[in-house]
C-alpha cells in the first residue's frame, strides 16, 4: 500500500539581490518533490528586480493553486520576513527552503518518514555544499543524528542546517517565531525550539545542496557581523542557555574568526567547520 503524508507548506523568503534562475532553480527541485506541497510560499522581502518578478509571474502561472506570494513593503531580513511567512502558512507541516539551494526529490519523503519514525518535531539533514553546479560538491555539512546529540551541538552551534529542516508551524508559534537575528536567525530558532521541548533529528545523508558564492566565508567577517554575533551570545547567556565560560569562549572565537583575513577565514571554515 502507497503510503500517505499530511499537507505540508513550503517556505522561502527572496530579495532584490537574489538571481532569478537561481530562485527557479530552487522552486523546481521542491515541485519535483515525490511528496508534493500542497502550499509553496514565496516571501517577497522588499521590492523585488523585475527579472525576479517575471520568474514569479512564471511560477504563478504554473502552479495558480499551490504557488502563493506574500509582498512585504520594505526589506526587513530574513527573521522578520521567515516571521510573517509563518504565520502565512496554511499548513502545520512547514519545510524550509533557500531560494539558491537544491533540494533532492526524495528530501520531503525521507524527512517525513524519519519524523514519524523517530517521533521528532524537527527533521534536517546533511548538507553539500557547491559552487555554480550541485555536482560540484566543495565541502559537506555534517550534523549531529539523534536529538541527544542536537542538544548538546546546539549549545556550540547551529544544530540543524536551516534549508533542510522540515518543522511544525505550532511549535514555531509557541516558541515565539522567528526574530530579527542578522544571520542568526536559524540559530536562534532551533535554541528556541529546544527550550520548549521540541525533539529534533538529522538524516545522516546530503538531501539539501547549499550554494556557496566565492564570497560566502566573507560575509562571516567584518565589524557589523561581529557586533550581531556578540549581541546574539548576550542573549543566549541571558536565556541560560549557555554558561558565563561558554559565552566568553564563543564570542572570542567570533572575534578571531571575524577579525582574520578573509582568505585565513575560508581556510578555518573549510578546513575545521566543514569536511
Amino acid at each position: 500500500m502507497k503510503k500517505t503524508y499530511p499537507p505540508y507548506s513550503v517556505l522561502l523568503s527572496v530579495y532584490k539581490s537574489e538571481h532569478s534562475d537561481w530562485l527557479a532553480f530552487a522552486l523546481d527541485s521542491m515541485f519535483a518533490q515525490t511528496v508534493s506541497p500542497a502550499e509553496v510560499l514565496l516571501v517577497q522581502d522588499g521590492p523585488l528586480t523585475s527579472k525576479l518578478y517575471e520568474t514569479i509571474e512564471i511560477y504563478k502561472h504554473r502552479y495558480p493553486t499551490v504557488f502563493k506570494t506574500l509582498s512585504l513593503p520594505r526589506n526587513m531580513g530574513l527573521g522578520l520576513a521567515l516571521r510573517h511567512g509563518v504565520l502565512a502558512c496554511q499548513y502545520e507541516y512547514i519545510a524550509r527552503m533557500d531560494t539558491d539551494d537544491y533540494s533532492a526529490p526524495s528530501r520531503i519523503e525521507e524527512e517525513f518518514d524519519a519524523m514519524f519514525e523517530k517521533n521528532v518535531d524537527m527533521v534536517g539533514c546533511i548538507i553539500n555544499e557547491f559552487i555554480d553546479d550541485p555536482q560540484n560538491v566543495v565541502s559537506h555539512r555534517f550534523l549531529p543524528e539523534t536529538h541527544d546529540a542536537i542538544y548538546r551541538f546546539a549549545k556550540k552551534r547551529t544544530p540543524i542546517a536551516h534549508p533542510s529542516v522540515l518543522f511544525k508551524k505550532s511549535l514555531l508559534i509557541k516558541c515565539g517565531n522567528y526574530e530579527d537575528y542578522f544571520l542568526a536567525e536559524d540559530f536562534a530558532i532551533f535554541v528556541n525550539l529546544l527550550r520548549i521541548g521540541a525533539k529534533g533529528y538529522n538524516i545522516q545523508k546530503p538531501l539539501v545542496s547549499m550554494r556557496v558564492s566565492k564570497d560566502f566565508y566573507n560575509r562571516r567577517g567584518g565589524f557589523r557581523y561581529l557586533k550581531a554575533m556578540l549581541d546574539f551570545n548576550r542573549n543566549l547567556l541571558r536565556i541560560g542557555w549557555v554558561s558565563y565560560k561558554d559565552f566568553f569562549v564563543r564570542s572570542s572565537m567570533n572575534c578571531i574568526v571575524c577579525l582574520m583575513p578573509n582568505t585565513l577565514r575560508n581556510f578555518v571554515y573549510r578546513r575545521f567547520l566543514r569536511k
